[in-house]
Parts: structure tokens; sequence; C-alpha cells
């Protein structure tokens, strides 16, 4: 059996690692944040002036899945090297501009946590700005999703990921697309980390 590439093993432990966060950004949504703040965004901003610590820790966890996602995103490249470059390159690209948006939606929730008034006082600017956090949360999922859905069917049609595999991302590229289905991609997505994960650890391309 051929060696492992190291960056296969670094993304295998990516994808486990991309498990933890996805668990702790669901406990962290549901337990401390709630449903209701989320899909309500006044709510959203009377938390951020009463207690911002669950909002911090959100915008932490967003960090930590950027960083990991362009690991996936560099060892999907990688593992499917060689099948239509100029797709699989544009495919990256998808992939790294939703990084950016989450990114940016982490910087501007925290510079808009350090900028909120005090209590009562929340101005057009914070709504604005707020506004600006969800656009851009919603940006980097379609983006994501955009990159799911060619990463999959890139591996799918040339036979470099299991069948089932293949369609359990396309199936999380499709909820993608409908952002408040991101809760159910995020579920969807800790079979799919730990799945990918366990190729990568186990199996040098090819094999």
């Amino acid at each position: 059996m051929n060696a492992i590439p190291s960056i296969q093993k670094i993304g295998g432990m990516a994808a486990f690692m991309n498990a933890g966060i996805a668990l702790a950004t669901l406990a962290t949504a549901v337990f401390l944040i709630g449903f209701s703040a989320i899909a309500n965004p006044n709510e959203l901003i009377d938390l951020a002036i009463r207690n911002p610590t669950p909002l911090l820790i959100q915008d932490g966890l967003k960090v930590a899945s950027a960083v990991i996602s362009a690991l996936l995103v560099a060892t999907f490249t990688h593992y499917l090297r060689g099948e239509n470059p100029a797709l699989l390159s544009v495919t990256a690209g998808f992939g790294f501009l939703a990084i950016f948006c989450l990114l940016g939606n982490a910087a501007l929730s925290f510079y808009g946590i350090l900028q909120i008034p005090t209590i009562g006082e929340v101005t057009d600017s914070v709504s604005q700005l707020n506004h600006m956090i969800g656009m851009l949360a919603v940006v980097a999922i379609l983006l994501d999703g955009l990159w799911l859905l060619l990463v999959h069917g890139i591996a799918l049609k040339n036979q470099k990921l299991p069948r089932f595999l293949c369609y359990l991302g396309l199936t999380m590229g499709v909820l993608s697309l409908i952002p408040i289905l991101g809760i159910v991609v995020l579920l969807i997505g800790l079979i799919w980390s730990v799945w990918i994960g366990k190729i990568w650890l186990t199996a040098a391309p090819g094999d």
C-alpha cells in the first residue's frame, strides 16, 4: 500500500475536528443562544447587550471552523488533483470564498459586540451591522453548498470516494442552498466528517 500523503493525514484529522466543532456549534446555538434569538435579530441584539458571552463563543467557533474548512478544501483539491483541473480550481475558489465570508461574518459580529451601546440604545447602525452579519452568513452557506455539490460531483464521476459518501455530500450541498436548513446540514455533516476523516486516514489515493 502506498504511503498516505501528509496533507491527506492533516485533512483526515481536520475532518474529525470538524465534527467536534459542529457539535460545539450546535450546543452553543441550542443551549446558550437559543433558537428564538437566532430567528429574531432584535432578540439577538438584546442578547449581545445583556450577555455577549455566547455570541463570542460562537464567533470563536466560526474562526476555528474557517481554519478547519481551509484544510478540508486544500485536502479535497489535492485528493482530486488531475480530475478536471479547471473545474477543480473553480470548486476550490467557491470553498475559499465561503471561508472568507465566514471570517468576515465572525469579524463583524465581534466588532458589533464591542460597539453595542448601553442597554436600550439599539441604533440604526447596529441594526444595519447585524443585517450585514446575517447576509455574510447566508452567502457563506450558499458558497459552501456550491463547493459541496461540485467537489462531490467530481469525486462521484471519477469514483474517487464511496458512492454513498458522495450522495451524502451532494445532499448537504443541495440543503445548503436553503439557508434555513443550516442546522440539518450541520447534523448530516457530523456523519460526513467522520466518514471522510476515516477514509483519508486509512487509505492512500488509488487504494
